[in-house]
This record gives C-alpha cells, sequence and structure tokens, in this order.
C-alpha cells in the first residue's frame, strides 16, 4: 500500500513538473483525463491550426479547444498540468517559446469548471494595465495563492502578480519591475 501511494506521488510530481505534447492525470473527481494536441493543416500558412482534445472518463465525452495559440516561426509547443485558479482541480497550459529572441514562454492557461466538466480558457485581464501584455514564464506560489507572469520591456524585467479575489475572478495584486 505504501509502495503504491509512494508510486502515485511521484508519478504525479513528475507529471506536473514535467511538460510534454500528451498529458493524463485523475482529476479531483477521480475522472481520467487525457489531453493532446491535435493539428488541422489546409493548404495554406493561413489555415494551420492547433487544436487540444481532451478524453473524459467520467462523463465519457471528448472536449475539443481549438485555436490553440501557435509561434508563428515553428517552435513547439507542449502542455503542463498544474492548480492555476487554486481550487483543488487540476488545470493545464499550452506554452510555447516566444517568436523573438526566444527569452520567455507564452502561456495559455485553461481552468476545470467542475460543474460542466470542461476547460475554458483563462482570459487575459487587460483592464488592470499589466506591464505583460501576456502571461510568460508563469510561476505559481501554491501558499501565497498567486500566479506571476514576467516579461521584458527595453532594459527592465516586469513581474505581475496575480490573485484570485473572493469572487474568483483573477486581480492584478501588484507589479513590480526591475
Amino acid at each position: 500500500m505504501k509502495k503504491g501511494l509512494l508510486h502515485i506521488i511521484i508519478c504525479l510530481f513528475f507529471s506536473i513538473s514535467y511538460s510534454q505534447n500528451d498529458i493524463s492525470f485523475v482529476q479531483k473527481d477521480k475522472s481520467k483525463i487525457e489531453i493532446s494536441f491535435k493539428n488541422k493543416i489546409g493548404t495554406s500558412e493561413e489555415e494551420y491550426e492547433q487544436a487540444v482534445e481532451i478524453k473524459n472518463t467520467q462523463t465519457g465525452k471528448t472536449q475539443i479547444i481549438n485555436n490553440i495559440e501557435v509561434s508563428i516561426t515553428g517552435k513547439p509547443s507542449h502542455l503542463e498540468i498544474n492548480d492555476y485558479n487554486f481550487d483543488g482541480y487540476t488545470d493545464f497550459a499550452s506554452f510555447h517559446t516566444d517568436d523573438g529572441m526566444g527569452v520567455y514562454t507564452i502561456y495559455q492557461i485553461f481552468i476545470f469548471n467542475p460543474k460542466t466538466k470542461n476547460f475554458e480558457n483563462l482570459e487575459f485581464p487587460t483592464h488592470y494595465n499589466p506591464k505583460c501584455d501576456m502571461f510568460c514564464d508563469v510561476k505559481i506560489d501554491k501558499i501565497k495563492k498567486t500566479l506571476t507572469s514576467s516579461c521584458r520591456g527595453g532594459a527592465k524585467t516586469h513581474n505581475d502578480i496575480w490573485k484570485y479575489d473572493q469572487n474568483k475572478k483573477l486581480i492584478l495584486l501588484k507589479t513590480t519591475s526591475y
């Protein structure tokens, strides 16, 4: 029993901290979730699109999320799981290196909705005037329950620190620059 529990913990740790193109995990509600990239390629560059296919064993349904952000220079996308909204359910992100110098990683985050059993795109809240205009180099602080997005602008590095309010809305807590 103890060996089995240790094995599960080790697998969970590596699945959370290691990113890849296909991921699977057991959700808090005991359903198994399998997520993978699906490419849709047309006849021209404008018709290239990346989608994510999500299979849920509890509902038996498959969710397709189209319009996954991709690198325009062909840099690969990856998947990562974590609890991005600190509700105990596992969420996921698709990310790729920026198309410029490749100095930071751009994230598109999807939050699990336990009522619908689907994942929803976490819209980047621009009305707070953050220094970063998207989720970049996302770091999670599980103790403070914050997300930090870091980007560069000129000679400075900016950190936007996000937190969820009591209504479960993402708000800008503070911005630091150095």
